[in-house]
């Protein structure tokens, strides 16, 4: 059964648990195409076999950023595995979504919804309708009331937001932990940041930069702002991707004294943008 965005944000952190939290995101759709899809403990193996080299960095492992975090529930399991190692490391997750609200747009009407307006989920009197099309709502023709009804209430929800008038939630797990070792913060690791240039001590993009998704131009433009984001020589990589059969393939990179990266470590062959990252150089 799925829940309404007012009752999830409504609840306490104790009473919803990861599964039933990881369901709820599942069915939003952003307004790119893509869906917060996460569960617990995706990256376990990669965790065991990276052990050992962290383990031999966690005195210089100070701030670590994790790319395309969707919820955010892997970057609480990553401070955890982080301070299993002995790290003491401060943690900036970043994605492209976080920030959304909560609009009453009339009695019975609820609509969770980016800050652009783009509808996230609809809530009439408790009955919950996915606002995003599906292929067979094609043939049966149900894509025009949807289309028709995002079409006129985006720019409704962005004058409502925009006047104060919403709930702001965030996208992000309920989990966090309260000492505030994880730092949140909308951005595109398609754009450079200047704030996080030279500032990194490892870098984590964990089921973001796959050749299904984006083109080799776009991965080089991710790769070379991670590079710009390392503090310098033995700063770390970890590049993995999750396949539909659950298994993780990913590379531990180093950063090297001339710019360029070296492997440290694979798993399930490696990551299947590694040459790529291999063939980099800083212009």
């Amino acid at each position: 059964m799925t829940v309404s965005a007012s009752k999830f944000y409504s609840s306490s952190a104790d009473t919803i648990d990861s599964a039933s939290e990881s369901a709820f995101f599942a069915k939003l759709k952003m307004r790119n195409g893509t869906f917060k899809l996460t569960r617990p403990s995706r990256f376990r193996e990669l965790e065991v076999a990276f052990r050992p080299l962290i383990e031999q960095r966690t005195g210089s492992l100070h701030e670590v950023l994790d790319v395309g975090v969707s919820t955010g529930l892997t970057t609480v399991e990553l401070a955890s595995f982080l301070k299993g190692c002995g790290a003491a490391a401060r943690i900036t997750a970043t994605d492209l979504f976080i920030e959304a609200h909560i609009v009453e747009l009339g009695p019975g009407l609820k609509i969770l919804c980016d800050p652009e307006g783009w509808p996230l989920q609809y809530d009439v009197s408790g009955i919950i309708i996915r606002p995003w099309v599906r292929r067979l709502d094609y043939v049966t023709l149900a894509f025009i009331p949807l289309v028709l009804g995002r079409k006129l209430l985006r720019p409704r929800l962005r004058s409502r937001i925009r006047a104060g008038m919403s709930r702001p939630v965030k996208m992000i797990t309920r989990s966090l932990p309260s000492n505030g070792e994880i730092e949140f913060e909308e951005n595109d690791i398609m754009r450079r940041s200047q704030h996080f240039v030279r500032r990194f001590d490892l870098v984590r993009a964990a089921n973001i930069l796959n050749t299904n998704y984006f083109s080799p131009d776009q991965i080089r433009t991710a790769i070379g702002n991670i590079h710009s984001y390392l503090r310098g020589p033995g700063a770390l990589v970890m590049i993995a991707r999750t396949n539909r059969a659950q298994e993780n393939a990913g590379t531990l990179f180093e950063l090297k004294e001339d710019g360029s990266f070296a492997v440290l470590e694979r798993v399930g062959g490696g990551s299947e943008i590694e040459k790529l990252v291999l063939d980099f150089r800083a212009s």
